[in-house]
């Protein structure tokens, strides 16, 4: 669940970041654009008097005084306008910089909470995953941890549909927003087995299925290639009845161990359901003939495919789609037929409802 703390601490982040100071970015606008074109002021009027027209030249005097005096006066509201603007563009830039530093302060502040919480979050859900580890080993016991593990995995798939029966017909309705569904890979020890490219080749085909027809976000949790021997059954599933009962054997405590080595920090959410982690187990082969993956529904957060290059990019999509209570459909295009599309499935407005509605698809 530790994963689920680190999500939160980087949308905390991001909102922490976002706290920036936007007042007083124009300061150098603040000029003084008024009392520019003091020279212009001049006394053009008498300038044409007559020699002995004393009335006139005394009036030329007066009106050059006038000019004078008020051309000094306009340089003087020229220089406090000047110097006001030059007080208000500092006062700017003061104010500015307080802003900044007040909101690189609330920043810190914001991130040192973000983190303290993040620290106590990752505390409680190493306990939680430590808790729910060893009850995985519980599970992981032949025959009674088989048993356990299949009734719990469909109480808790049941009580969380009957949880999220409001968001499943909001689904039916059209409204579907943002969910998101971790999946993840492991490998055994053993070869020949599929290589990393053509596992990376279903994740990616998983990845965007789910995202364009479901508007479901798959987390893709990494490729483990566990220590943990599997015995022979776990390298050839059974699709059918056998399969289902070597679950409660050995084949079972493989898978139910390798998750719990490989995927500790699920560990929890697998015990309880709410956005259990589905986990892709690849293996040698999957039976009946023509056979080249398989799930048993809410009976395990895990599905088995081979990945292998000839195999249709989609099997995986295709299981996890049962994983989430989908069953075989008789349209050739649509992701859950028994041969799965090669290239651009569908799946129907309840199909996609009933993903959504899974105990693996949850909003946070």
């Amino acid at each position: 669940m530790g994963r689920v703390c680190r999500e939160v601490y980087d949308g905390a982040v991001g909102t922490c970041n976002s706290i920036q100071c936007n007042s007083f970015t124009d300061c150098n606008s603040i000029q003084c654009n008024s009392f520019t074109n003091c020279n212009s002021i001049q006394c053009n009027s008498f300038t044409d008097c007559a020699w002995w027209n004393v009335p006139c030249h005394v009036a030329r005097g007066v009106c050059v005084a006038a000019a004078a005096i008020a051309r000094a006066a306009c340089w003087v509201a020229r220089g406090v306008c000047v110097a006001a603007a030059a007080i208000a563009l500092a006062a700017c830039w003061v104010a500015r910089a307080a802003c900044v530093a007040a909101a690189a302060v609330a920043r810190a502040a914001c991130i040192a909470a973000a983190a303290i919480a993040l620290a106590v979050c990752a505390v409680v859900n190493f306990v939680l995953d430590v808790v729910g580890f060893i009850i995985e080993l519980i599970l992981s016991i032949p025959i009674i941890g088989g048993i356990i593990r299949t009734i719990l995995n469909w109480v808790t798939e049941i009580i969380w549909r009957i949880v999220g029966i409001f968001d499943f017909l909001a689904s039916l309705a059209g409204l579907r927003p943002r969910k998101k569904m971790y999946f993840g890979v492991i490998v055994p020890p053993i070869t020949p087995i599929a290589t990393d490219a053509d596992i990376q080749r279903q994740v990616n085909a998983v990845v965007a299925f789910y995202d364009q027809t479901c508007n479901i976000n798959m987390i893709f949790s990494g490729i483990c290639h566990t220590d943990v021997p599997p015995p022979d059954a776990g390298l050839t599933v059974g699709c059918d009845g056998g399969g289902f009962i070597n679950d409660w054997w050995l084949t079972g405590s493989y898978f139910e161990f390798a998750s719990a080595t490989c995927k500790f920090t699920d560990s929890f959410r697998r015990i309880i359901g709410l956005g259990a982690e589905i986990i892709v187990f690849i293996v040698q082969d999957v039976t009946p003939a023509n056979t080249n993956g398989c799930s048993f529904a809410s009976t395990h957060n895990w599905v088995v495919i081979e990945a292998l290059p000839k195999d249709q990019a989609f099997v995986a999509a295709h299981e996890i789609g049962h994983a989430c209570w989908l069953p075989h459909d008789g349209d050739p295009a649509n992701l859950m037929n028994p041969i799965t599309p090669a290239a651009n499935p569908i799946l129907t407005n309840l199909q996609i409802a009933l993903v959504r509605w899974s105990k693996h698809c949850v909003y946070f």
